[in-house]
């Protein structure tokens, strides 16, 4: 029979404080933890109430100005990585197995880490409130990466806002110590300590019913570790949500106050691991990160159009753990990675316990905010056939940032071109509509035409008629018309070049 939750996110005949935690195994700055954590509490709220480290800011809440920044290390395909993240927007639940780093551990006044030594140094701090998070973002940069160039530190920290130096000390900063330090020289010793510890690890979370002092409207937070245990946990439970990356389901819970009864965290699924070549086309796992994408071999020889967007998604914290699933799951019209999937005919696998289907992705969308997915199912993972050798593939985004930014309008194309006969054109967009679209004017005007004759300023201004946008704060629906016209022009003036160079026009 299965547990029911009632409207007050509280399982029946249990005292209002009465929670399932989780019993994690973790590290925190250098020293071996044992905690039960409650249910959906942020890493920063456990570092803020649980530990009274309060070197990490909160400021947003929600992911946008890096103040919250901490490091983690933790095991991938047999390395320890270390990355930037938000503790705003990251489970502690999800700590267990890893090293969670602050910015009290990297420095003392007596003996400032380089890195805050060069801030002080190069002026880089004034009011000193994003600091922190500068200093962890430069952090995770520098102990994974030798010498990055100003272009690579600046990608590292477009997550982190300063309303105070203009940034320009900053990276002189960072310049220096790219410069002079090494790899060696910024990690401390204490960290390379734990490495061997994390590779080691082998404790099962578990499940404590515990009271606590935080009312939190999640009474229970699941981290199944296989399809089998998921299957088992949801014929037991209702009322429950899934949560994977957590990028939007934490900001629901922080700033729009979200209630969810019970958490399925798919994260920890190994059969949703991975980037695979196979013959039907690649196969992008569930939980494959927006930064796993970017550095995807496969992808980049393959797929390029998609890392050139990802890297336009959010921050470099937020894409550490955010996934190329959750941006399909969440079903929003203007998810900035949907049109490039869409035009590369991409099919979702789907799982359940009831079996596994595949379904193409563009009648996943039925409408705004509403999927295809049935009750009890999860995306298993996304298959994007091999495209055309000399095919044409970019990837667009208008919005009023470059970076950190949700679009007005994102669009991507696919084109093929044999012996001067357009063969496959596919342009699909986002924030045109109630969900993610493909012009179906583009198509009917170019396939079969001659690609040395086609009249350029028709194709725009008929696929920009084909929709009729919204106007609201992102664009107004005049500004939305103009950037599908103008997007075509680029398109069409990018493959004029590209196949002038050696596609197959």
């Amino acid at each position: 029979m299965k547990t029911k939750i009632n409207d007050l996110g509280l399982l029946p005949d249990n005292a209002v404080t009465l929670y399932q935690f989780n019993r994690i195994h973790f590290w925190l700055n250098g020293q071996e933890q044992i905690r039960d954590i409650p249910p959906a509490m942020s890493t920063l709220d456990y570092l803020h109430h649980e530990n009274c480290l309060f070197g990490t800011k909160c400021s947003c809440n929600e992911g946008d100005c890096g103040a919250c920044t901490v490091v983690i290390a933790y095991l991938q395909e047999g390395a320890i990585r270390y990355e930037a993240i938000n503790s705003c927007l990251y489970p502690m639940a999800k700590m267990h197995g890893k090293h969670l780093i602050t910015i009290e551990s990297l420095g003392t006044p007596e003996a400032l880490h380089p890195i805050q030594q060069a801030m002080l140094d190069y002026r880089g701090t004034q009011c000193g409130y994003c600091t922190p998070g500068f200093v962890m973002s430069l952090f995770a940069l520098l102990v994974t990466q030798l010498h990055p160039d100003s272009e690579r530190i600046l990608a590292a920290l477009e997550g982190n806002l300063c309303r105070c130096t203009g940034y320009d000390s900053i990276l002189k900063a960072a310049l220096y110590l790219s410069e002079k330090y090494d790899i060696k020289g910024i990690l401390p010793a204490w960290c390379r300590e734990v490495e061997p510890l994390i590779f080691g690890h082998q404790i099962a979370a578990e499940y404590v019913c515990k009271t606590s002092n935080f009312m939190y409207h999640t009474t229970a937070y699941y981290v199944p570790r296989n399809l089998s245990e998921l299957f088992g946990i949801q014929n037991e439970i209702t009322d429950y949500k899934y949560i994977n990356g957590g990028t939007d389901i934490m900001v629901q819970i922080n700033i729009s106050r979200a209630q969810y009864p019970v958490l399925i965290d798919l994260s920890e699924l190994q059969e949703l691991n991975g980037i695979y070549l196979k013959p039907d086309g690649i196969h992008i796992g569930a939980n494959v990160t927006y930064s796993d994408v970017l550095e995807s071999g496969i992808i980049k020889a393959d797929l390029p159009a998609l890392p050139q967007i990802i890297a336009q998604i959010a921050s470099e914290q937020i894409r550490n753990f955010g996934t190329l699933s959750g941006n399909i799951g969440n079903a929003s019209p203007v998810a900035d990675s949907i049109p490039t999937l869409l035009a590369h005919k991409a099919i979702l696998k789907l799982v359940s316990a009831q079996g596994e289907r595949t379904l193409p992705l563009d009648p996943y969308y039925l409408d705004y905010k509403k999927t295809d997915l049935q009750p009890g199912e999860i995306i298993h993972s996304i298959i994007v056939p091999r495209p055309a050798k000399g095919s044409f593939q970019s990837a667009l985004k208008a919005s009023k940032r470059k970076s950190v930014d949700i679009s007005s309008v994102s669009t991507a194309i696919h084109l093929q071109v044999t012996d001067s006969i357009i063969t496959e054109a596919i342009l699909a967009l986002g924030g045109v509509a109630k969900t993610p679209v493909i012009s179906k004017m583009f198509s009917s005007l170019l396939i079969g035409k001659s690609w040395t004759k086609l009249e350029v300023e028709h194709l725009a201004q008929s696929v920009a008629a084909e929709f009729q946008p919204i106007s609201d704060v992102r664009g107004s629906e005049q500004y939305r018309t103009k950037m599908i016209h103008n997007h075509v022009l680029i398109y069409i003036t990018q493959a004029t070049e590209y196949f002038a160079i050696g596609g197959q026009a």
